[in-house]
Parts: structure tokens; sequence; C-alpha cells
């Protein structure tokens, strides 16, 4: 009998024993946590109120400059007698669609069909082309304005045109374009194309008629993004395009864009020059974010597809 409750009272002393390690443990490991939960709403403080603060900068700020004149009017010069006539930036508004549209053109089927070679295939060939798409994805964008300003402004004598922009942004979005269309093909269930192949379809079938169109959400959404990235560049389009102050939409004419007039304003003497730089941001943020959210909502749907 004693025996017995010498028994029980050292494993009564065993497991408080335990208790009080394993609570010495969890204790630890709640400071740690919270340690790292504290430093991590720190750090996301840090990178959000910057952004918050100069996102409320500008809507502050551009807001009372947008107005219907803002897309409707060409610029115009101020002078003594009307140091506020600042006109709009339609030209542009119209050069961004322009340099968007013919840079799409020539960047999305380049992007789309090299993603899915590189996602389908395991060569050499495949790799090399995947190491540089990489590697232009993080190329600084000036590059792509200089390589495009000696080739297509000065070697094929085009001279500054929408081509010339295009041509640089369509460089600045292949690569982008190329990693997210590999991304989204290598994300489809292989057990689709085992199933293609097992009826008697040839690889390219399967992959145009069954890959693609299941991929076609995440494909979209890199298209996007890439577009997103071009529409506010400055610098591949600055040495290119000649900043026009007329409405033209002709490839090989000068035309202007968004970040150009930002640019061209924000040296401007004239104050109301200046504060149009506000209003011209505000619409490359709102096209961004919508840009952005897009692709987030295609990125989600997909997710909840798969």
């Amino acid at each position: 009998m004693t025996d017995l409750f010498t028994t029980i009272t050292t494993n009564d002393a065993l497991r408080a024993e335990i208790q009080a390690i394993s609570q010495r443990g969890r204790n630890a490991r709640l400071i740690r946590s919270r340690i790292v939960i504290t430093l991590c709403v720190i750090a996301l403080a840090i990178a959000v109120i910057p952004l918050a603060a100069l996102s409320w900068e500008i809507i502050v700020k551009g807001l009372p400059v947008i107005k219907a004149s803002f897309f409707t009017q060409l610029p115009l010069t101020p002078n003594l007698v009307n140091p506020n006539m600042t006109g709009g930036v339609s030209n542009a508004i119209v050069g961004s669609l322009v340099l968007v549209l013919y840079s799409s053109i020539l960047s999305v089927p380049v992007g789309v069909l090299t993603g899915i070679y590189t996602a389908e295939n395991e060569n050499r060939t495949a790799s090399l082309i995947r190491l540089m798409a990489q590697t232009m994805a993080g190329a600084p964008s000036i590059l792509m304005g200089l390589f495009a300003f000696a080739l297509i402004c000065q070697q094929l004598g085009f001279g500054y045109s929408a081509l010339a922009g295009s041509f640089a942004l369509a460089v600045l979005m292949v690569p982008v374009i190329v990693v997210a269309t590999e991304i989204a093909v290598r994300n489809v269930p292989q057990t689709l194309r085992e199933a293609g192949l097992a009826l008697g379809a040839k690889p390219h079938k399967v992959s145009m008629k069954i890959v693609l169109p299941t991929a076609l959400s995440g494909i979209v959404t890199g298209c996007i993004l890439a577009i997103s990235r071009a529409v506010g560049e400055a610098a591949p389009v600055l040495f290119t395009i000649g900043g026009a102050t007329l409405l033209n939409w002709k490839p090989t004419d000068p035309v202007s864009a968004l970040p150009i007039s930002i640019y061209i304003d924000a040296k401007s003497q004239w104050p109301s020059l200046r504060a149009m730089v506000f209003g011209i941001a505000l619409v490359l943020l709102f096209v961004v974010f919508i840009a952005s959210f897009t692709a987030r909502f295609l990125v989600g749907r997909q997710q909840r597809k798969s």
C-alpha cells in the first residue's frame, strides 16, 4: 500500500514537472510569436503608411484638377494674361491608349506562345528562353527605351513615333507575359494532358485545345499586369515617342503619353501646369488600380474553379 502511494505521489510530481516545463515552453513560444507578429505589423505599417500618404496626397491635389476639359482638350500654355490656361491631356490619354494597343498587339502573341513553349518543353532551348525572360523581367526599363531608340528610331529610320514607343513597351511586356503564361500552363493538372493524349490528340492540339483554355485566366492576368506596368512607364517612351501636343494615332507619327506629360509639366515654371501633374497621376493611379483589381479577381476565380 505504501509502495502504491509512493508511486502515485511520484507520478503526480512527474506530471506536475512536465506541465511546468510545457507551460514554460508554451510561454516562450507565445512571447516569440507576439514579437514576430509585432515586427510584422511594424513592417506592414512602414510599407502601407507612405503608400497611403502618397495616395491621399495625389487624390486631394488631383481631384480639383479633374474636369471635363481635362479629358477633352489639348494642352495649352499659360501666359501672363491667363496663368491658369492649362487645357487638358487628351493627347496624352489617346497616346497612352495607342501605345498600349500597339504594344499589346506586338507582345501578347509572342509572350503567350513563348510561355507555352517553355512550359511544355524541358530542353536546352526552353531553359535558355526561360533564363532570358527572367533576366529581362528584372532589367531596368530605360534599357528598353535605349534599345528601341537605337533600332527603330535610328537604324530603321522611323524617328520619334508610336511604333518606336510601342516596341519599347512590348520588349518590356514580353518577359512578364512569358513568366505568367508559363506559371499558368504549369498549374494545369497533368491528368488533363494525359486524357487528351489518351484520346489520340496530338501534343500541340492538346496544348491549344485543352491546356490553353484551362490556363486562360492566368494568362489574361499576366497580360493585364504587363499592361498595367507598361502604361505607367516613362523611361522606355522618353526617348522614342516625341511627346507630341496633337492628337495622333498613326504608328509612324509622334505621340504623347501620360507619364511624359507628368515629366513635362513637373518641370514647368507655371504653378497651374505643375498642379496638372497630380491630376495625371490620379488618372494613372486609377488605371493601375483597376488593372490590379481585375487581375486579382481573375486569379481568385481561377483558384475557386481549381
